[in-house]
């Protein structure tokens, strides 16, 4: 397994999601190293998204 590094940029990002993505046909048991590897990497995205691809709210009409 591949260690969790920090998600710096898009390369860093598909990397992250193609690891994620190997848990959707095989879920980690909860409590294990996968699944906390699956936790710790899903949040890592979301994190990265949020930052580089934030969506602002709509302006009232």
């Amino acid at each position: 397994m591949e260690e969790i590094r920090p998600i710096k940029n898009d390369e860093d990002l598909a990397w992250a999601i193609a690891e994620v993505a190997k848990y959707f046909d095989n879920p980690p048991e909860l409590g294990t190293e996968a699944a906390d590897r699956f936790d710790t990497l899903s949040r890592l995205i979301e994190v990265y998204e949020d930052e580089r691809y934030a969506i602002e709210a709509p302006k009232p009409a």
